[in-house]
């Protein structure tokens, strides 16, 4: 992001708050704020432009007060959203405990369950159906509105959620 993007960012900041089940969070950093970000674990994507800290340093304590690395990156508006690839370890045993909103895309005979995640900022996607390689596959909320956009340009069309138990 640029200067003035991540400043835009920065003005209608929302404290994150939600579970991180990815590689970790992606940040907005200015230029003179990436040191510190690299002290605190952070690391650069040279691929993808971007700043990003590792899942495993959210709870490291900083500061004898007990401020978090999570807490110091919430207090300077720097966090964007999920990070990277999706790590099923984060969420073993708590796969009961969450709540989603489901889609079907339906093309022909075949068939994608989405499950969205609102509270973890993870998207699901299962299928396709009444094929000989079901998958399941999860993405970050940016990732999959570009993999949604991708199946209905191949010709998938969303299909009302009262018909998914019915037809799977």
């Amino acid at each position: 992001m640029k200067s003035k993007e991540i400043h835009d960012f920065r003005k209608t900041y929302v404290k994150y708050e939600k579970e991180c089940v990815f590689e970790g969070y992606k940040l907005a950093v200015l230029f003179d704020e990436k040191d510190s970000v690299k002290e605190m674990g952070g690391r650069w994507d040279a691929d993808k432009q971007t700043w990003w800290m590792p899942e495993n340093k959210l709870l490291h304590q900083l500061h004898d007060n007990g401020t978090l690395v999570r807490d110091e990156l919430n207090d300077k508006n720097m966090i964007m959203g999920p990070y990277g690839e999706f790590n099923r370890m984060l969420i073993k045993g708590k796969d009961g405990q969450w709540s989603g909103e489901e889609f079907m895309l339906q093309f022909g005979m075949l068939k994608f369950v989405v499950t969205w995640y609102t509270n973890q900022d993870a998207v699901e996607f299962v299928g396709p159906y009444n094929s000989n390689n079901v998958e399941e596959k999860w993405f970050t909320v940016e990732d999959a509105k570009t993999r949604w956009d991708e199946l209905i340009k191949e010709g998938f069309n969303r299909v009302e959620n009262s018909c998914i138990e019915k037809e799977l």
